[in-house]
């Protein structure tokens, strides 16, 4: 029997709680009515069940609230009245191998400085909820792998994974997008500093970039009259011991680096990010410029080509990085680009993922 107390984000606030009987197929609520559900899972009466989501994220009090996509993800299950819980990686545990994690029951405003209200710590079974959002931002660390191995033991059939943690594991968002290259630029990975030289000397002005950074963070801008070729990839591949990515550099990329944001593989949105003037990193929190940008047909033939792909890891929530119409990444660890995309176009992207969530767990 899969019995739960859950709380929405107003029950969370006021002290009220509702009971779900799921293997009973009927939701319990405070008072005489028994509501049964249709062959869909939704409660004939056309509300839907309230749902769990566990948010593995980083510390609440470090996100930005004007432009982190967890953040409205969040708030839109909670308007919805869904449970939303919330963790860190070092909370989840094994025990007999099955999943669990030490949650805290949260609310969120959009309130700079005062942007969430935290419950008291409880211990769940993560297959006794209904969705998990792996939302923990690199770096790409022991300690990351090691959480993505301990949500591999949810159980898929009964909760919706988002994303899937063996494909972030095994999905590197660099590597990854060699899987296409006939849509990337010419791109080598390598650790040996003569190959990179060769690559520079091949190409003139090249961009080298850590493998398992993030933020834009490490890259750098190299040409063949650089005197800070040898130093520069010294201290990134660690003196030939670890490998980097080299892209040829591309000059549109003064133009703008654009975010597309793909759901279940289908492109929903697009942003552009202009880097500030004197930088190659068009990284919003680098000083880059959100403009707004249309998903293109380059853009829909790029995404055609990775949804499969996406889909077969278990991707939902991806995006990628396009400049110029070449893809330079595909962004799947913690994707952002909601807010800015949502504030452009008038839209809620968050709306239409946390859609996507209750239509996979009704289908479950």
């Amino acid at each position: 029997m899969r019995d739960a107390w859950v709380s929405g984000a107003g029950a969370f606030m006021a002290g009220g709680m509702r009971r779900l009987n799921r293997s009973r197929g009927v939701v319990l609520r405070l008072g005489p009515e028994v509501n049964p559900l249709d062959e869909t899972g939704r409660p004939v009466d056309g509300t839907l069940m309230p749902l769990r989501f566990v948010f593995v994220m980083d510390p609440l009090s470090s996100i930005n609230i004007e432009g982190d996509s967890t953040f409205v993800l969040m708030l839109e299950a909670q308007k919805r009245g869904h449970e939303v819980l919330s963790a860190q990686p070092p909370a989840l545990r094994l025990e007999a191998g099955t999943p669990w994690c030490d949650v805290v029951p949260t609310a969120v405003v959009r309130t700079k400085g005062a942007h969430y209200t935290l419950g008291a710590s409880t211990s769940v079974c993560l297959n006794d909820v209904d969705a998990v959002f792996m939302r923990k931002d690199p770096p790409i660390d022991l300690n990351y792998l090691t959480a993505t191995y301990l949500l591999d033991r949810v159980d898929r059939s009964r909760v919706v994974m988002i994303n899937d943690p063996q494909g972030l594991r095994d999905f590197n968002e660099k590597l990854a997008a060699l899987y296409w290259p006939e849509f990337m630029p010419p791109t080598m990975i390598a650790s040996s500093p003569a190959s990179l030289r060769r690559f520079l000397n091949t190409h003139g002005t090249i961009v080298v970039k850590p493998l398992y950074g993030s933020g834009g963070a490490g890259i750098v801008k190299l040409t063949t009259e650089d005197d800070n070729f040898g130093s520069v990839v010294d201290l990134l591949t660690q003196e030939g011991r670890v490998a980097i990515e080299a892209q040829a550099y591309l000059p549109s990329v003064k133009e703008g680096d654009k975010r597309v944001v793909l759901l279940d593989g289908e492109p929903i949105g697009a942003v552009n990010r202009r880097p500030s003037k004197g930088d190659i990193r068009a990284n919003m929190h680098v000083g880059g410029a959100a403009e707004p940008s249309p998903v293109t047909d380059r853009d829909r033939e790029i995404c055609a080509a990775l949804k499969p792909e996406l889909v077969r890891r278990g991707l939902v929530f991806a995006g990628i990085d396009i400049i110029g119409g070449y893809l330079t990444e595909v962004n799947v660890t913690s994707p952002t680009g909601l807010q800015e995309i949502g504030r452009f176009e008038a839209r809620s992207l968050e709306s239409e993922i946390i859609d996507w969530v209750e239509r996979r767990r009704s289908a479950l």
